[in-house]
């Protein structure tokens, strides 16, 4: 059976990736809206690396708020108008991101199908 403790924080580690798959997707699509545009910079979102960073520090979720970040690339250019978007790695991108989603909506349902059996065979 799942600690009361640790339970709390698998919900929390699922719920910020979902938010943060949720806004990689808005970003990507944005990415690709703007393929034509002119000087545009591809943006992504950093979240892997610092739930990483976060589960390494003594197993919490952290005592300080952290939230994805949307990080633009300034360092490349896929033409010569200044536009690095690549359509291509962006629908790798988006489709990866949407299995990503997929996975961490499973567990999450995983993890409410644990507690509503021990909830119910509480009740026994």
């Amino acid at each position: 059976m799942i600690s009361q403790a640790i339970f709390p924080k698998v919900v929390q580690y699922l719920e910020r990736g979902l938010d943060a798959s949720s806004l990689r997707n808005a970003v990507l699509a944005d990415n690709l809206a703007n393929v034509d545009t002119p000087g545009f910079k591809r943006s992504d979102v950093s979240f892997e690396g610092l739930l990483e960073e976060e589960t390494r520090k003594a197993g919490k979720l952290g005592t300080q708020e952290w939230k994805p970040q949307v990080v633009v690339d300034t360092n490349t250019s896929m033409r010569q108008d200044g536009n690095n978007v690549d359509v291509d790695a962006e629908m790798t991108n988006l489709a990866e991101n949407s299995i990503y989603y997929e996975a961490l909506v499973k567990q999450l349902t995983s993890q409410f199908a644990m507690l509503r059996s021990a909830i119910t065979e509480g009740r026994r």
